[in-house]
């Protein structure tokens, strides 16, 4: 049983630190888009939308991964009675 305890604790652990990249990776891909796509810096015309738009959808995949993560994690918290 405390073998099973001690897992989950690492399994979370390293879910923990997983988000935290992944919110660091959605912090990249937002500052990456901002620029591409502000009409205060870039006319209309001029925007990189297409490349945007790509960015966009990796910034939506890393959504989704961290919202499993996160329901990963607290599915551990919850097993682990956190």
């Amino acid at each position: 049983m405390n073998e099973n305890i001690a897992l989950m604790k690492v399994r979370r652990m390293e879910l923990v630190e997983q988000q935290s990249s992944l919110r660091m990776k959605a912090k990249i891909l937002c500052r990456t888009i901002s620029p591409l796509i502000n009409p205060a810096l870039v006319d209309v015309e001029k925007m990189h939308v297409a490349e945007a738009a790509n960015t966009m959808d990796e910034l939506v995949v890393t959504q989704a991964e961290l919202l499993q993560v996160a329901s990963k994690i607290a599915d551990l918290e919850e097993a682990l009675g956190n």
